[in-house]
């Protein structure tokens, strides 16, 4: 069976949790990845054969900053986007055909179930958002993007099958959807480990710092050295280089150990973040968010969960941070919430895959159709 797996390359999360599915194919599945994350991280995170096609088809948000996007460059990269999908849709069917594809998931590439009907192929999304949704509240300052939107919306509802990766932004306008607990890594404790490696002082607290690619070069990094009773990990460079922060090498340890050795994650959120902090029992400083319509979801998640620590965009980025620092150490670490996502994911891909189609709803007793 060879499932051809499209993602966006906004960020890693996406990257990320489709890996973890990945591990839980059974051996006959061959996936290819369509993409332009690089094949080197797929080396990292991949413990299985696999193949890898250079792509882009979407873009995600262009970004002014780690969390600023720039609405009207993401709009007008989008449609340039769009119209050489169009011109080259034919050659990507072909592609496909040529490379004997059964099976398209997407994460969340809205071309990539265009592809899939024309060729006629079963095609699965998976996620909690889509680009439909971050774009349609942009649109309404860029009339010149409705069209484009209105694509967008016609081709996720090409998909045969949304697996629902919870808490999700509802999408409607997807057919069949099973909605899917948590997805994501879990981790090993490896604090002793790690803190010989590093050279850590046995006595302090450990806190995960991630910037993510687009980084936070405009936060005084060098006051971490404030934290006297922490020390700080990451797995990108800060300016500055304050004393108490160690950089790890990703070769040298595992990230989902990372983030189960820290006494708390301190990050943005996106799904990815969110989910292993649940899965590894990792309290959450993270800071608000504006104009990114999955924010508001995570964010009520967290709350839920109650072990989440929000800080106002002021005070992350002048690292006031000690009263929530202070507060993870007071209160007691989360248990590990324990998921099945990611089998569950990796079996309806190859059900569906099989089958050539979803069964209907109301005979497979799993689906649940909207308008």
């Amino acid at each position: 069976m060879n499932i051809l797996y499209y993602l966006t390359a906004h960020g890693y999360g996406h990257a990320v949790r489709s890996c973890a599915i990945c591990h839980e194919f059974s051996r006959e599945v061959q996936v290819t990845f369509r993409t332009l994350i690089p094949r080197k991280f797929f080396e990292e995170e991949i413990r299985r054969p696999f193949g890898y096609f250079p792509g882009q088809f979407d873009c995600g948000c262009i970004q002014k900053d780690s969390i600023t996007v720039n609405k009207e460059e993401t709009l007008k990269t989008y449609m340039k986007l769009a119209m050489k999908n169009e011109a080259g849709l034919n050659d990507e069917v072909k592609w496909c055909l040529d490379q004997n594809v059964d099976g398209i998931v997407s994460d969340i590439t809205p071309f990539a179930f265009e592809v899939a009907k024309k060729a006629s192929l079963p095609s699965i999304a998976v996620t909690n958002f889509t680009w439909y949704d971050i774009y349609e509240p942009y649109a309404k300052d860029y009339p010149a993007f409705h069209p484009s939107l209105h694509k967008i919306r016609e081709q996720y509802q090409m998909a045969d099958l949304l697996l629902e990766l919870i808490p999700s932004n509802g999408m409607p306008y997807f057919r069949n959807r099973l909605r899917v607990p948590l997805v994501g890594r879990t981790g090993q404790g490896v604090r002793d480990r790690l803190k010989n490696k590093l050279g850590l002082a046995r006595e302090k607290q450990i806190g995960l710092i991630y910037v993510g690619e687009f980084g936070m070069g405009n936060i005084p990094w060098r006051n971490l050295e404030k934290f006297k009773d922490w020390d700080f990990i990451g797995i990108y460079p800060l300016p500055g280089e304050p004393a108490n922060y160690h950089r790890v090498n990703k070769e040298d340890f595992l990230y989902q150990d990372l983030v189960a050795s820290a006494e708390v994650m301190i990050s943005k959120i996106g799904y990815g973040v969110f989910s292993e902090c649940q899965l590894n029992g990792t309290p959450l400083i993270y800071l608000s968010r504006e104009d990114f319509a999955e924010y508001p979801v995570l964010e009520k998640a967290i709350i839920a969960w109650g072990h989440g620590f929000c800080l106002s965009r002021e005070d992350y980025f002048s690292l006031n941070w000690e009263k929530a620092l202070a507060e993870v150490v007071e209160r007691q670490r989360p248990k590990p919430q324990s998921s099945d996502g990611p089998r569950i994911c990796a079996r309806e891909i190859e059900k569906v895959v099989r089958r050539g189609r979803p069964a209907s709803p109301l005979a497979a007793g799993q689906f649940r159709r909207r308008g």
